[in-house]
């Protein structure tokens, strides 16, 4: 039991922390959705994945090689390395603050509003992230949970303050949201104990030189691949395509609890499990993956058999009956996405970068092609089931590397002397 309760506990925090996390998101898109037009929130989508591209440069090159080379116990080392990251992912926040500024200012752009409320809190957002992954990597679970829980409370309270002036709008909820993570940020900072120091940013990014480019080119196809089938299925069914697919996908908020959540945990969990044995190794993998995709499946179901009032409600008549239409196939792109998590804990954990990267730029093409090619050809819903439909093709793509990668590691261990 006591073997058993390291791992749980971590996995239990993993978990309750995302819930919050993805309940300040999940509570964003649903009012955001409730306070504006189809075609409105289809902009608030877009707004939303460019956020996402930065946070996963953020995680690429400030979280993800802490995860990777100081996951244990708080030490000397950590404090260091923790410094550095949080400082690296607040210099890649204001970059992108500027970026999102200066893309506001093009003329024609709409909704400049809500652009303009996430460019401001960008920092924020991304050094309150940071935190979450520090405290992870070191099995303080806790303290992120604590931190996300300060962002929902900032963040409601702001809410409540703009519903009783009558100043709610797409532009105030959004900012009101990332003004939470702003507090959470500063939170994050006390509850550490130690601040971020610029001066370490150089030397982080050189140290980690070696997984970072590696890291980047895979997350930013992640979001960028998004971003991009997003704007080509806009381009081919039009916005009202788009708010389709992210009112279901905002309904399946709590998919991504299960997902991010255990990521979060999964690649510490991965590289304890390597030091014990390659058995282990894919045995853990193959626990994560079945985990996160059950629960992701019957997350989904749950919506399938609710009364269709109840999606009214929640979304607004408009966006709710986008996304009724194509509610079973994104069910499909969620599970089936989510069920690679284990396969990329076990890529991570063998440093095997490259493979990574290899998944995800054919991961890339597989998912455009069919998601735009399906809007072409079928509307909304073709576009979400070509989704659906490329989501397991790059499932088996990911097993299929993580077994070669074990192989090599096992094969590379076989050729290295005995110790003297």
């Amino acid at each position: 039991m006591s073997r058993l309760a390291g791992p749980a506990g971590r996995a239990g925090w993993g978990l309750a922390d995302q819930a919050l996390s993805s309940l300040s998101n999940l509570a964003v898109g649903l009012v955001v959705a409730r306070s504006s037009s189809v075609a409105d929130f289809g902009i608030y989508a877009l707004a939303f994945g460019g956020y996402t591209i930065a946070l996963n440069v953020s995680r690429a090159v400030a979280t993800e090689p802490l995860s990777v080379r100081h996951s244990g116990d708080r030490t000397p080392e950590w404090e260091r390395a923790v410094r550095a990251s949080t400082a690296t992912a607040l210099l890649i926040g204001f970059i992108g603050l500027v970026v999102a500024l200066a893309i506001a200012l093009f003329p024609g752009v709409p909704s400049k509003g809500v652009l303009i409320a996430f460019a401001v809190t960008m920092p924020g957002l991304l050094l309150q992230d940071a935190w979450r992954w520090a405290f992870f990597v070191i099995g303080e679970g806790q303290k992120a949970f604590l931190n996300d829980l300060i962002w929902l409370v900032a963040m409601l309270a702001i809410f409540g303050g703009l519903y009783l002036t009558d100043t709610a709008s797409a532009f105030s909820l959004t900012l009101a949201w990332g003004l939470g993570a702003v507090v959470a940020a500063v939170a994050g900072r006390f509850q550490a104990g130690i601040a971020p120091r610029r001066q370490l940013i150089r030397e982080w990014v050189h140290r980690n030189w070696d997984l970072t480019p590696k890291y980047v080119g895979e997350l930013l196809a992640v979001s960028g691949t998004i971003q991009v089938y997003m704007l080509g299925i806009t381009a081919a069914a039009g916005l009202v395509a788009t708010a389709g697919i992210r009112g279901a996908q905002v309904l399946l908020g709590p998919v991504n609890v299960l997902n991010q959540g255990i990521r979060m945990i999964s690649v510490p969990e991965a590289t304890r499990a390597l030091a014990h044995s390659y058995r282990r190794l894919w045995l853990v993998g193959l626990a994560i993956s079945l985990g996160v995709g059950a629960g992701a499946f019957a997350w989904g179901a749950v919506f399938l058999l609710l009364p269709p009032a109840v999606g009214r409600e929640l979304l607004g008549p408009g966006v709710w009956a986008q996304a009724h239409a194509v509610l079973v196939p994104v069910i499909l792109l969620q599970a089936l996405g989510a069920s690679n998590a284990g396969a990329f804990a076990i890529l991570r954990a063998l440093a095997a970068a490259s493979r990574g990267l290899g998944v995800r730029l054919v991961s890339s093409v597989v998912l455009i092609v069919c998601g735009v090619g399906g809007a072409y050809l079928g509307g909304p819903e073709g576009a979400a089931w070509g989704l659906a439909g490329a989501s397991f093709c790059t499932l088996l793509l990911w097993w299929s590397q993580a077994r070669r990668a074990i192989n090599a590691h096992r094969r590379a261990a076989d050729r290295q002397p005995p110790p003297v």
